[in-house]
């Protein structure tokens, strides 16, 4: 008997909890409508309602395999499936409370709501009526290495907004917002030169934009940045974004994670690229602290109109470290007006944060709103396997040649963030060619002792059955229960397998450490999991993820 659509998506989200983290499910799959099962015409299909059409990409991207198993499992046959994106009036009022608050707040203030901005239902940005709607959709083409730029907007050459007021009117900077070192910004004169002809010549533009092209590091490229598991959406929207800058549906891409994690590379690999390739002939990449200095200098020297025309000129802004906005009003109010020059002319926007938008402390809603329009990317820590691909490259370009084995030794041990694992072997080879010594397994041993609080903590038997409880999304009471359900039983075995693997326990203390089970009952385990290893695919993974998992628990500590 065929389930009908409610059933079915119940049952697949049921299986698909058991392999996607929990608080994945909430954000992602929760939300999701089942509309109806066609079983008509061949193969079934399972459409599915999404709240937005970023949301679709999204599971595209990360889940299309997990979620079309689940569902064909859940239908009892192989089975498709199709999104489709919930219609504005029938979305929660969470999701478009931001624009209505922001059109609001706009009306009593005086200002026009900046309604034609907001991402159509396609998840594509509607462009403008009349004259300025053709020009936003010829600037939207991708620009090929022979095509010429894309016609200016009458904006760039008179800034409007708040921009272009004079300086009485123009808002004084807070004190909290001090001057940053600003090594590729446009000097005084250099903004004075833009502001007396309108937007400047082709010529001066030029210049600037190959002063700010400085302090890119040439060896950020996208082919020098390893992907892995943890970063795969992140660089795939960031090259897509590279090759066609303002052609996709991720603007702004914003990408987020923790310090040392490559943020910085993608960025600047998406500015190398750019300019490489001609996708994009005006290239800005700033950090948040450098665009705020230049501010501030601006209001500083009465030259407002000339830091909005210079950022207005851009074909691909990229902006670092965006958390720093936070409580800086002025600077958030002139980066908002910014923003909505550039996306409204079809420009490409990219940004970077330590953290998901939402958490970002002191950014005003209407801001915190647009950073949300296109695509937020998350980059996680690299896993042991793309930890040893990072440091062969690393490696690899400084000509230096490692054992295998303390690449291994060395991905086990610092498993906090790139920058400090590529560090760790430039320190260590450093001290060895310093030393004229060998770079050997007890040579990287004695280092990396040295430089840890401690040695590697032994491995118990609580530790394992924390893992694998986590692991398998069970509690650690679960285990040590006397259910019998196939999934507790399951991770049981496999729980009482690795504790005999990689402890020194008997049989029997490993029994009592499970509730008080006899010793027979784990060796049967042990048994069975070590001939389901040999044979079962799925077995072979969960036991090489645990193991690796427990491994880097005991021997991960920071440097």
């Amino acid at each position: 008997m065929v389930p009908s659509a409610s059933d079915a998506w119940r049952t697949a989200l049921a299986d698909l909890r058991d392999t996607i983290p929990e608080r994945t499910v909430q954000n992602w799959l929760d939300p999701i409508d089942p509309l109806s099962l066609d079983t008509d015409d061949g193969t079934p299909t399972l459409r599915l309602q999404v709240p937005t059409p970023f949301g679709i990409q999204y599971l595209r991207s990360r889940f299309d395999r997990q979620i079309n198993t689940a569902v064909s499992q859940a239908v009892g046959e192989p089975t498709d499936v199709e999104y489709k994106v919930t219609p504005e009036d029938e979305r929660p009022d969470e999701i478009v409370a931001d624009e209505h608050e922001e059109a609001t707040s706009s009306s009593s203030s005086g200002e026009v709501p900046d309604s034609s901005s907001s991402p159509s239902s396609d998840g594509r940005s509607p462009h403008t009526s009349g004259t300025a709607g053709k020009q936003s959709s010829n600037q939207r083409q991708p620009t090929g290495p022979s095509s010429e730029p894309a016609s200016r907007s009458s904006k760039a050459s008179t800034p409007s907004d708040t921009s272009a007021a004079p300086s009485s009117e123009r808002p004084t900077p807070d004190p909290d917002e001090t001057d940053v070192a600003g090594e590729a910004a446009p000097t005084p004169e250099e903004l004075a030169s833009i502001e007396r002809s309108g937007a400047g010549s082709d010529d001066e533009r030029s210049a600037l934009y190959e002063k700010a092209h400085e302090h890119l590091r040439p060896e950020y490229t996208f082919e020098e940045f390893i992907q892995g598991d943890g970063n795969r959406l992140a660089r795939s929207a960031a090259y897509a974004v590279a090759q066609e800058p303002g052609s996709t549906n991720y603007n702004p891409l914003l990408v987020y994670g923790g310090v040392g994690l490559g943020k910085t590379h993608l960025a600047q690999a998406v500015a190398n690229y750019a300019l490489e390739h001609n996708t994009a002939e005006h290239v800005l990449y700033v950090s948040s602290d450098r665009f705020t200095s230049q501010f501030v200098q601006s209001v500083r020297e009465n030259r407002i109109a000339a830091f909005s025309s210079y950022y207005r000129q851009a074909d691909l802004l990229i902006v670092d470290d965006v958390q720093f906005f936070g409580e800086k009003e002025k600077t958030q109010e002139e980066f908002f007006h910014i923003f909505n020059d550039l996306h409204q002319n079809g420009k490409q926007i990219f940004l970077c944060a330590d953290r998901p938008p939402v958490e970002i402390p002191g950014i005003e809603e209407r801001l915190l709103s647009r950073f949300q329009w296109g695509l937020s990317a998350d980059i996680q820590r690299p896993d042991l396997e793309t930890r040893i691909a990072i440091l062969q490259r690393k490696a690899a370009r400084q000509n230096i040649e490692v054992d295998p084995q303390v690449l291994e030794l060395i991905a086990q041990r610092v498993d906090s963030n790139v920058r400090q694992l590529e560090g760790t072997l430039t320190r260590l080879t450093a001290l060895v060619q310093l030393d004229d010594g060998t770079l050997d397994m007890d040579t990287a041993r004695r280092y990396l002792r040295e430089h840890t609080d401690e040695d590697p903590s032994p491995l118990d038997a609580a530790d394992i059955i924390e893992q694998v409880a986590d692991y398998f999304r069970l509690s650690e009471d679960d285990l040590l229960s006397r259910s019998r359900k196939q999934k507790v039983a399951k991770a049981r075995q496999i729980a009482m397998y690795l504790c005999r693997e990689l402890t020194e326990d008997s049989y029997a203390h490993i029994g009592t450490r499970f509730g008080g089970r006899d010793h027979s009952t784990v060796i049967h385990a042990y048994r069975k999991i070590e001939e389901k290893v040999e044979n079962d695919t799925d077995i072979q993974e969960d036991v090489s993820a645990l193991q690796s998992r427990i491994r880097n628990q005991s021997l991960s500590s920071p440097l």
